[in-house]
């Protein structure tokens, strides 16, 4: 009797085992797995790319057509010759691979000075994808901050065919290293969202932006709310 309840306990206590680990699992989304995979893709290639990681700032999904996850953008802060950058980090779902972008030249670190505008409309030409532009169209960009509340709307010309609109609060705006009060990064807390699959009905909604400007023209985008198909990339044109 000892012995067959022994075996009984060793039995039930390995099932305990095994099940713990699965039921964690089982409450990491596919979006989740994926997103941590991001962060460590771009860090390796950070370190690949003799940077010094520090921190990950913000990792949002990026969505394709159909409101399927693509990939993730990683904003990370980096060192390099004794200067600290935030940097975007573009991964890749499918190829697995990270790409970072807007690494400014050795010296243009976070110490520059420049005085970065405190209101003002930008504009943009480029190719948008997600929500109601699916795989990608032509689309104007056009951003709006005044103080700390921001707007940002991409449309397909004139803009009554397809448009998405984001409004809400910059989070932090900062410069890429250049002396040009108009080349900026604005991270921005998205708070209201619209949309032309809907009439362009106002509703609120919570998310992030992140909108890169480069000698006053808009030159990319990422925007995602918890809105079903609100996520959009925008990449400007170079001849604009």
């Amino acid at each position: 009797m000892f012995q067959e309840s022994r075996i009984k306990t060793v039995i039930f206590a390995m099932i305990m085992g095994l099940g713990l680990p699965s039921a964690v699992q089982a409450q990491l989304t596919e979006q989740e797995f994926q997103m941590g995979r991001a962060r460590e893709t771009c860090r390796n290639q950070a370190e690949q790319q003799l940077l010094t990681f520090n921190q990950v700032i913000s990792t949002m999904p990026i969505t394709g057509s159909g409101g399927q996850m693509t990939g993730s953008e990683v904003i990370m802060n980096v060192s390099r010759s004794g200067s600290s950058y935030d940097v975007r980090c573009d991964y890749d779902n499918a190829t697995r691979t990270a790409i970072i972008s807007n690494l400014p030249d050795v010296g243009n670190g976070s110490s520059s000075s420049t005085t970065r505008p405190t209101e003002g409309t930008f504009e943009g030409r480029g190719l948008a994808q997600g929500s109601v532009f699916g795989t990608e169209r032509e689309t104007e960009a056009r951003l709006n901050f005044n103080g700390s509340n921001f707007s940002f709307s991409l449309a397909i010309p004139p803009g009554t065919d397809a448009q998405v609109n984001y409004s809400g609060t910059i989070q932090r705006l900062r410069g890429t290293g250049s002396s040009n009060p108009n080349t900026f990064v604005l991270q921005g807390r998205v708070r209201r969202f619209a949309s032309s699959s809907d009439n362009l009905q106002v509703i609120n909604a919570t998310g992030n932006c992140r909108i890169e400007v480069f000698d006053a023209r808009i030159t990319s985008s990422s925007c995602n709310t918890r809105v079903r198909d609100s996520g959009t990339k925008f990449e400007g044109l170079q001849q604009f």
